[in-house]
């Protein structure tokens, strides 16, 4: 990966925290890194890049500073530069940038397209009735996967069936889309073509055929989704990623609570657990929500709101700081103030 590849992810406006953007694309995120990833509208990059080293992310970011394309405004704080703007529009026209994070996160592509390409070497074998071959590396867990999933088959449907899915799917992409994404799959007696052989751009490097990659499968996943049934071998493949659970169970039922009218202070009774957390669960799920999906009004009053607009006058939200609006020690009063900046952010930017 060159390390232009991160100036996509600052600002030459907003000073934003290497170590928020870090955690987002680990997917190692806390409440606030959450609330800032909202407020650099960095969500959809969540998980991107798991295997993520914190030591390489940093050796990147000081490339950046010495190459004047980044200036720390702090220790950690940055902001693009005129020369690192023009580095980074530049990166976007010679490299591949996702297409579909959004959708990427909702479906676990990541998780999903090792397995398909296990599988699909696995399947093309199968109809040629050979047995010896070298698979694809692969770890323990996704083996044992693979072997129920294809122990589970209908092995005289499940050659046209892969088949015919694929190449109903194939069909719904661009010709020359279609032909890279085919030519990368290994079969019999056929290796699959490395990104560096493909008719792809010639600034390309392997991260952003890697970036590409994930796109064309989410692509899949959502076809499959929408044209296909249970008992579609790759359905039955893809079930054994699922969908990403939209909160973790405890969150959800701090959640649903919440909806149901129960006060904070009951669910953390009733749970047994500490206000914060409660408190924590509901700013989190405010984060992910779209605008009409979380109940503000059972927490931002008029009065509550009049009062925040009065002394939380600066039309940036990124400098509102809590003192500003504190009168107690009481945390409800944090909470409060941090939902009110994820409802006015969500209106900002537009959200549904």
């Amino acid at each position: 990966m060159k390390p232009e590849f991160y100036l996509t992810l600052f600002s030459k406006q907003q000073p934003r925290r290497s170590h928020v953007i870090f955690a987002l694309l680990k997917q190692q995120t806390t409440g606030s890194a959450e609330y800032w990833g909202l407020r650099y509208q960095l969500l959809d990059w969540f998980g991107l890049l798991p295997q993520l080293r914190k030591n390489e992310y940093e050796q990147a970011l000081q490339q950046l500073q010495q190459n004047k394309d980044l200036e720390q405004i702090e220790p950690g704080l940055y902001l693009l530069t005129e020369k690192g703007d023009k580095v980074r529009m530049q990166y976007a026209q010679q490299h591949y940038l996702p297409q579909q994070n959004a959708a990427r996160i909702q479906y676990q592509t990541g998780a999903f397209m090792p397995l398909f390409l296990q599988a699909n070497q696995v399947v093309s074998e199968w109809s040629y009735h050979n047995r010896q071959y070298y698979p694809m590396q692969a770890s323990l867990k996704q083996r044992q996967s693979l072997k129920q999933w294809f122990k589970n088959q209908d092995k005289t449907q499940l050659v046209p069936h892969w088949f015919n899915t694929l190449k109903a799917f194939l069909t719904t992409l661009p010709e020359a889309t279609a032909n890279s994404l085919a030519a990368s799959w290994v079969g019999h007696e056929t290796a699959g073509l490395n990104y560096d052989q493909m008719d792809l751009p010639k600034t390309w490097t392997e991260f952003d055929f890697y970036l590409w990659q994930l796109d064309q499968y989410t692509a899949l996943l959502i076809y499959l989704e929408q044209h296909t049934v249970i008992e579609d071998p790759i359905v039955q493949l893809y079930a054994i990623v699922g969908k990403r659970m939209q909160f973790p169970t405890s969150l959800q039922t701090s959640f649903d609570a919440a909806k149901n009218g129960q006060t904070l202070v009951d669910i953390a009774h009733t749970r047994q657990l500490k206000l914060g957390t409660v408190q924590e669960h509901l700013l989190t799920a405010a984060i992910w929500l779209p605008l009409d999906q979380f109940p503000y009004e059972q927490y931002l009053t008029k009065d509550l709101k009049g009062t925040f607009a009065q002394k939380l006058t600066d039309p940036d939200i990124d400098a509102w700081r809590f003192k500003t609006v504190r009168e107690t020690a009481d945390i409800q009063e944090f909470f409060n103030f941090r939902l009110y900046a994820i409802w006015q952010t969500k209106r900002e930017q537009g959200h549904a």
